[in-house]
């Protein structure tokens, strides 16, 4: 079969190395175009090969997974799926910095094919962005009142974890609004994520529940398996799934169709790389409501979906590469618009 997908396998342990290699070689689809056996071998054989697709373990020696994605992403961008043992701080850190996707190792290898297949296929088609540097230091704002005067409501899919990074990386600590963000992630990575950029960004990064109020300064994460809301009382309400037909729980459509209803003009909607069109509906509620719209460009963009999609149907007031949303909201928020 003529253009197969290219795979490069990373990962210290022959064993490992010779299953995902029957694995991936069984699939029509799919070459394994190489095999390195720490992450600089798979740094060098990156560079030497140029494959649409990287399957990187993270515990290895002479350089570690983490290192070698942040290496890559520099020098060569290349969608990389992860394929380690459950570290969820790990995982988190390694999609951070670059990786696209993970397949966590909780059985035996090969009980994982299926699963790692599909995710290789996806990757393929993505566009891997390089790894921008995280050095500017957010400068602060004047202070305003306690409950957030305006809101800022982001989705984000594909590619979201190293998109939030660099994003909230220059928003400062006293940032005037609350900011809801609903991010498409596998079940038990959330907060893991929250914490990662609690970790690395000034602001301060909580998982959602049901009372929490909204405040300047404060990113809201949504949870696993609820829709997160916002109320008239101005209170963060988790709902269930009651209809069980929709594809994301949580949704950012859910998300910010709420926002829009409550905040009306004060609200501002962002839309951020991925697949798929959660998010299209809730951007289209802000706008009709009043609020401002913002959608992350293709250019920085891993996959240039739902964006897309809000784009040409005519709902966004801006259009920004991702590290200028920063700026914008500071100045919209801040200011007027």
């Amino acid at each position: 079969m003529a253009n197969k997908i290219r795979v490069l396998i990373v990962d210290d342990s022959a064993l490992v190395r010779q299953t995902l290699m029957s694995i991936l070689n069984a699939d029509p689809e799919i070459e394994v175009v190489g095999e390195a056996r720490n992450g600089k071998d798979g740094y060098e054989k990156t560079l030497l090969l140029k494959p649409n697709v990287i399957t990187m373990d993270l515990t290895m020696p002479i350089m570690d997974g983490a290192e070698a994605i942040s290496a890559i992403m520099e020098e060569c961008p290349t969608p990389i799926i992860v394929v380690s043992s459950m570290d969820t701080k790990v995982i988190v850190k390694a999609l951070a910095i670059g990786a696209m996707d993970f397949v966590a190792v909780t059985q035996e290898i090969d009980g994982i094919s299926s699963d790692l297949i599909e995710k290789i296929k996806i990757a393929s088609r993505i566009k891997p962005i390089r790894r921008m540097k995280l050095n500017h230091t957010p400068r602060k704002l004047p202070i305003k009142k306690e409950i957030a005067a305006k809101i800022v409501a982001i989705g984000v899919s594909t590619g979201g974890p190293q998109a939030l990074q660099i994003l909230f990386s220059k928003i400062p600590a006293n940032f005037p609004a609350c900011i809801l963000v609903v991010q498409h992630i596998a079940a038990g990575f959330v907060q893991g994520l929250a914490d990662w950029l609690g970790q690395t960004t000034s602001l301060h990064f909580q998982v959602a529940r049901s009372g929490d109020t909204p405040k300047p300064g404060v990113v809201f994460f949504a949870p696993d398996g609820v829709h997160m809301t916002v109320d008239d009382q101005n209170r963060i309400v988790l709902k269930e799934d009651v209809t069980k037909k929709m594809v994301h729980v949580p949704s950012i459509d859910v998300m910010m169709q709420s926002v829009a209803e409550v905040y009306q003009e004060s609200a501002v909607g962002v839309i951020m790389t991925g697949m798929g069109r959660d998010g299209v509906e809730g951007i289209s509620a802000i706008k009709s409501s009043g609020g401002y719209t913002i959608a992350q460009d293709e250019k920085t963009s891993a996959i240039y979906g739902m964006n897309k999609i809000a784009v040409d149907q005519g709902l966004i007031k801006r259009v920004l590469s991702l590290e200028y949303i920063s700026d914008e909201l500071i100045r919209i928020v801040g200011g007027t618009y």
